[in-house]
């Protein structure tokens, strides 16, 4: 049995494939995955440091604004449809696997084109445009929130299955982490996550939000992006507060489990992160997502009681740190924030999508 997995741009969209990688694997251990996608792209070096085979294909998004660049999109696409039709010939997969992100447009159409099986993954409130046009195509969609399905109406059948985590997320008690990172076992741990390519205006608002917060005893883990990195090093070493601050962490599911408090963008694989870990959270959406995504993410756990929203243009370092400043001060909400953050949980969701995608291939190979 041969499935193959495409989709990127971002980690929000290969995070899950790996996820229902693990769980296929689990299930069907005779099962070979690989994936598909964009050369020297994050999903690429995420899949390969995972040991799985990364077949590259030409892929390119529209970006909003950029008219002559964007002149070229269909051109590469039609590149990529065909490079994925001549590989996926040769490989012959059973069933073709999309989590969304234009990295996975050509794959799952030369895979419709073959008539090999599709199943989608939509992790975001509003779906993207790859799930919106390639919809109509698969035997279904799984979807993380269950607004999505109205934008979905050609859609054959929509299972709310959540969106598919890694393993760990659940595994690791907050003690054993902290003791791992070397913080103090009866701190505030506020975690900043600025998504897979980190995040300058989170960044810098923690730089200045550190001195107040630090001497209100707070420590920090930090994800920053490469340009930010050294300037948040400094400030937290000048305010002598306790940080920890990179551009990668090897364990995530690690950092999660020893925070209080996660600070980040809406991306949809933080969220049910975050929600895994029962974690509550200080949500900065992402302005210039496509559709605005991050905020109908944001909005949609900031209304089950889970998070705080702030805009972009409105977060700063004193915004944040009278935010944190009042969390700490009301811990009956917070309280309140965790439980409500645990219930959107949905740690069955990579096992939930593998079982229908084998379901899938056992339905059409008979």
């Amino acid at each position: 049995m041969r499935i193959m997995i495409t989709g990127g741009g971002t980690g929000g969209h290969i995070f899950p494939g790996i996820a229902v990688a693990e769980a296929i694997e689990e299930l069907s251990p005779e099962a070979e995955v690989f994936f598909m996608g964009r050369g020297g792209s994050i999903e690429e070096r995420v899949v390969l440091r995972t040991e799985r085979r990364f077949v590259t294909v030409p892929s390119m998004g529209i970006i909003r604004g950029a008219v002559i660049r964007n002149v070229a999109v269909p051109f590469v696409v039609a590149v990529g449809c065909l490079k994925a039709v001549s590989a996926l010939a040769m490989k012959r997969p059973d069933v073709a696997v999309g989590t969304g992100g234009f990295a996975s447009l050509p794959s799952v159409v030369a895979a419709r084109a073959l008539g090999v099986p599709i199943v989608l993954l939509e992790q975001n409130c509003r779906p993207g445009l790859a799930t919106r046009v390639l919809s109509r195509f698969a035997e279904v969609v799984h979807v993380t929130f269950a607004e999505s399905e109205k934008y979905l109406p050609r859609a054959r059948r929509i299972e709310h299955s959540g969106n598919p985590v890694r393993r760990g997320f659940d595994e690791l008690d907050r003690a054993a982490a902290r003791r791992a990172l070397g913080l103090s076992r009866e701190a505030t741990v506020v975690m900043v996550v600025g998504g897979s390519r980190g995040a300058k205006r989170l960044s810098l608002a923690v730089a200045d939000a550190m001195q107040r917060l630090s001497a209100a005893g707070v420590e920090f883990v930090i994800q920053t992006g490469a340009e930010e990195l050294e300037h948040v090093r400094r400030q937290a070493v000048l305010v002598g507060a306790r940080a920890i601050v990179e551009v990668f962490f090897e364990d995530l599911a690690r950092v999660f489990a020893a925070c209080d408090i996660v600070v980040s963008r809406a991306g949809a694989a933080t969220l049910a992160e975050t929600a895994i870990v029962g974690r509550p959270a200080i949500l900065v959406p992402y302005p210039h997502a496509t559709d605005d995504h991050q905020t109908k993410n944001a909005r949609s756990v900031e209304n089950a009681g889970a998070a705080v929203v702030i805009s972009d243009g409105e977060f700063t370092g004193d915004r944040l740190a009278d935010t944190i400043e009042g969390l700490l001060r009301d811990r009956k909400r917070l309280t309140s924030m965790s439980s409500a953050v645990r219930v959107l949980a949905r740690p069955d969701a990579a096992y939930r999508v593998a079982q229908d995608i084998l379901a899938v291939v056992s339905r059409t190979k008979h």
